[in-house]
């Protein structure tokens, strides 16, 4: 006669017990931040319904991860830098460079990216001009986005040289993805009729813990589902599916854009292919080849690079592929986090030197001695 009352009893205590666990668990990864769903960090994104998103002008945050700790600061234009964007003086130079986060950075301080050791580089051959380096990467761009955010906003920096730098581990299937913000010139309006859907939309975003359930998720599923769905892979197979293929051409439309509208704006354009971590860490490599292996597929090293090459050629633009650099260095699984993709202040050296060389040889700079 007691048993439903205890059970129901128990049922409660439980919830109440699962309810401060995840409450306990939500503080502690808001406070300890690491994370990209962290609400520090979510603080420098807001949404724009142009581009889809962008930073948020005038933004400061402390981001800290395992790995490293860094302040973050975003100008009044929307870009990482410690100083805005005015008018450009008579004798002054600008290298604007689009990306994704292996652009923005956030992994190391701001006078340690590539950006601004290019800068300095570019400074200390040229005292004849004042050079600037503008960093306009921005976390989760691809092709179209990079496109997108030069129209609306970063085509008013006044750039001599417009560098585009493309992630050769994903950008394709970005590019796939984007197709029809790149036709209809802006992200298309995306309207959701479900409310019940939003509301779970709302709250993932809104919890960290949630967002690390649904990433953890998504890993799982790639892993035993194999490279299909673990869509970076896919540039690398040896028989990559179409969406490679057909976001290789949307990639070369996208750039072909920047191009064209950098020209009429009096700024030469170059392209740099950023290959993927496994490409130069053999650890790395090994590890997702077999995982691909045993799915029953071939992971092809460097195709991916190869196969951004020969779509992009056709446009005429230099080309810098900074994949020889990299292959060049000792200790080259130093030149990436262990726990991420992006580059390690070593690895920004190595990047900023051979962007330096790039610009030089390729004639899209014109330095000058006093």
């Amino acid at each position: 006669m007691h048993f439903p009352l205890i059970s129901a009893r128990a049922a409660l205590i439980f919830v109440v017990i699962l309810a401060l666990e995840f409450a306990g668990l939500e503080a502690a990864l808001r406070v300890y931040g690491g994370s990209e769903a962290s609400p520090s960090f979510q603080s420098i994104v807001m949404q724009d319904s142009r581009i889809g998103h962008r930073l948020k002008p005038g933004a400061h945050i402390r981001y800290t991860t395992v790995e490293f700790s860094t302040d973050l600061g975003i100008n009044t234009q929307g870009v990482r830098d410690d100083r805005d964007i005015g008018p450009k003086a008579p004798d002054e130079r600008r290298v604007v460079v689009l990306g994704d986060s292996l652009v923005l950075s956030v992994q190391v301080p701001l006078d340690q990216t590539f950006c601004k050791r290019l800068e300095a580089r570019l400074t200390a051959a040229d005292p004849a001009h004042r050079w600037r380096v503008i960093n306009a990467g921005v976390q989760g761009y691809g092709p179209v986005k990079d496109w997108l955010f030069y129209r609306y906003v970063a085509e008013t920096f006044q750039a001599d040289v417009v560098l585009v730098v493309a992630f050769v581990g994903n950008d394709a299937v970005e590019a796939n993805d984007d197709e029809p913000s790149l036709e209809a010139g802006r992200v298309p309006p995306q309207v959701t009729t479900d409310a019940a859907v939003n509301s779970v939309r709302r709250i993932t975003r809104a919890s960290m813990v949630l967002q690390l359930v649904r990433l953890r998720a998504d890993q799982l599923r790639s892993h035993f589902s194999g490279p299909g769905t673990e869509r970076p892979l896919t540039t690398y197979l040896t028989d990559p599916p179409p969406e490679v293929t057909h976001g290789l051409e949307v990639t070369r439309k996208a750039f072909g854009l920047i191009a064209s509208r950098a020209a009429e704006l009096g700024a030469r354009t170059g392209l740099v292919l950023m290959p993927a971590r496994f490409q130069t860490d053999d650890a790395d490599y090994g590890r997702l080849a077999e995982i691909v292996r045993q799915a029953g597929y071939e992971l092809d090293r460097n195709s991916g690079t190869k196969r951004f090459r020969a779509a992009l050629d056709p446009l005429g633009l230099p080309i810098l592929d900074l994949l020889p650099a990299l292959e060049a260095q000792p200790d080259r699984d130093e030149l990436f986090f262990q726990r991420n993709i992006h580059l390690t202040p070593r690895g920004h050296v190595v990047v900023a030197d051979a962007m330096f060389d790039f610009l030089k040889s390729s004639r899209l700079v014109e330095l000058q001695r006093p």
